[in-house]
């Protein structure tokens, strides 16, 4: 199985699995404690879900649910090893059409998975992403 269908299957799983297994209010990693804090700031309040890496590539996967919305709206970020995984697997999150805002962020990887889709806040919480600094 190529690391795109990995990426995928490790979104849609938790997707479905979302509302009785996830992390509700987990602790965010330090490098991530900021950018979660500025998303709440500019109206993104959720939950948070940590879980263990895709591939070989990464250190984790942070999962984050919007909670205003009945829809699906999940942010994931993906935690690489260095700037040349970071690479290498936002060329294939870029490939995948379920994804939208997919962007990198230092060894940070973001990508919205909004169902039903939505462009527009897909491209808010993208350009929120980019502008964050991370430690």
């Amino acid at each position: 199985m190529n690391n795109m269908n990995k990426l995928l299957m490790y979104i849609l799983v938790p997707l479905i699995l979302l509302t009785a297994c996830s992390q509700q209010g987990a602790q965010a990693p330090l490098e991530l404690s900021a950018f979660i804090e500025e998303l709440k700031e500019n109206g993104v309040d959720g939950s948070l879900s940590i879980r263990g890496p895709v591939n070989e590539d990464m250190e984790y996967v942070a999962e984050y649910a919007i909670a205003k919305y009945s829809s699906t709206r999940i942010i994931s970020l993906f935690k690489c090893k260095d700037a040349e995984k970071t690479r290498a697997n936002l060329e294939e999150a870029l490939q995948n059409p379920k994804l939208s805002g997919q962007a990198s962020n230092g060894t940070f990887i973001m990508a919205a998975t909004f169902y039903p889709p939505d462009k527009a806040a897909a491209e808010q919480i993208k350009a929120i992403f980019l502008a964050h600094e991370f430690e």
